[in-house]
């Protein structure tokens, strides 16, 4: 299945009422205890926060050669489970630790501008829009940090974002990562406490991913959707009858 077909309007439907389009069931609750939930990296963009901002961050003579192959290798090995990722993430805030966040935050701006803007998926937004008109609250959850998501979510004028969290002092940004990663069973656990806070109803809600390492948050969702999907994503969707969506690169801007 692709992402060619798109949801419909079912502004007039009556309440509780399934709306199906692609493979996929909507539920229109007005009392809004549903949430559409976007992994970041693959998902809404195809360029990964990781390795274009260190691309960006070479480009203009912020990092040397040696740091940018190292990064992208590193990356690779953390796509094949070949890395310790807490340990790999927390040498790389090292990179910054003593930096301004309010600096941090410009150069993602500017990152954002360069890289990304311009490499998110026009079916990812469609997606996104669609949920938000549906009365339904849309999150970005990621585990990249907040200075990578926000310029991506004010985008997208998405207003709920779950990312890592780093450690500020007064601040400035120490270096450290303030445990756990939104990753893995980390995101399903920042999931559960902001669904508990926000009275969402997560067997009622939506995830949308491509990485087999989100599958504990996916299984807690009544709504999986394998989005781009890895490989090894792919079979498990498969294997559980999940919808799977393929966007095209097309740009949303």
């Amino acid at each position: 299945m692709t992402s060619s077909q798109k949801p419909g309007n079912h502004h007039d439907l009556p309440l509780r009422v399934i709306a199906i389009n692609a493979g996929l069931c909507y539920y229109l609750d007005s009392m809004n205890h549903t949430a559409a939930f976007f992994d970041m990296d693959y998902t809404i963009t195809w360029e990964n926060s990781g390795p274009s901002s260190v691309k960006f961050a070479r480009k203009h003579g912020l990092v040397d050669m040696k740091h940018l192959v190292k990064g992208i290798v590193k990356f690779t090995l953390y796509r094949l489970s070949l890395i310790n990722v807490e340990g790999w993430y927390e040498r790389n805030m090292e990179n910054i630790s003593g930096l301004p966040l309010k600096d941090m935050e410009h150069f993602s701006s500017l990152w954002f501008e360069a890289m990304i803007r311009n490499a998110i998926y026009k079916e990812a937004v469609q997606y996104i829009k669609d949920h938000a008109e549906r009365g339904h609250r849309v999150v970005i959850i990621s585990n990249a940090p907040s200075f990578f998501v926000q310029p991506v979510a004010d985008a997208l004028k998405v207003s709920d974002v779950i990312s890592t969290r780093v450690e500020v002092q007064n601040g400035i940004l120490t270096g450290k990562l303030i445990k756990p990663l939104c990753y893995g069973e980390g995101k399903l656990h920042y999931a559960q406490a902001w669904a508990e806070l926000n009275d969402i109803d997560l067997a009622g809600s939506y995830f949308y991913t491509d990485s087999y390492f989100d599958l504990p948050f996916m299984k807690a969702v009544g709504n999986p959707i394998a989005t781009n999907p890895d490989r090894r994503l792919r079979s498990v969707a498969l294997k559980n009858n999940w919808p799977i969506l393929t966007f095209k690169k097309h740009s949303a801007f």
